[in-house]
């Protein structure tokens, strides 16, 4: 059975309820499902930024609950580590890879040191990764 990993932007599509990604999810086992450490470092410092930046009461709300929901759907969740053996296939991508996201890497080499499959719309971030296999969920499976 294979491990899905979501990356951020997948992530990020199911807290907004995208109905495709939605609808994989739960079709998935809980159990072949993950994040990365580094999606959730992502996601929350997208939260905490917008909110410190809200001063509107609805602005509050509005970022302390998304903020919320994220740590609800962090909670129910594995994360995967950044360990030594994720940190030492980051260097081995980095160099072969100088112009990409260092987090996108990180995901990459997390997902890669797990043998899973990375779930993202962002092929081009993550296309040309000699041992990164990826599905993106955010279409129907016959786009696939």
């Amino acid at each position: 059975m294979s491990l899905f990993v979501l990356d951020t932007d997948t992530f990020s599509l199911l807290l907004h309820g995208h109905d495709e990604v939605s609808r994989r999810i739960v079709q998935a086992d809980a159990h072949v499902l993950a994040l990365t450490i580094i999606t959730v470092e992502e996601s929350l410092t997208g939260w905490y930024s917008q909110v410190r930046r809200a001063r509107r009461d609805d602005d509050i709300l509005e970022a302390y609950g998304a903020l919320h929901r994220t740590f609800d759907f962090l909670r129910d969740l594995p994360v995967l580590p950044f360990d030594a053996s994720a940190i030492q296939r980051f260097r081995d991508l980095r160099r072969l890879h100088r112009r990409r996201s260092g987090n996108d890497l990180r995901i990459a080499a997390i997902v890669m040191e797990h043998v899973g499959i990375l779930v993202t719309r962002n092929q081009q971030d993550f296309s040309g990764i000699p041992g990164l296999n990826t599905e993106d969920w955010s279409k129907p499976l016959d786009e696939n």
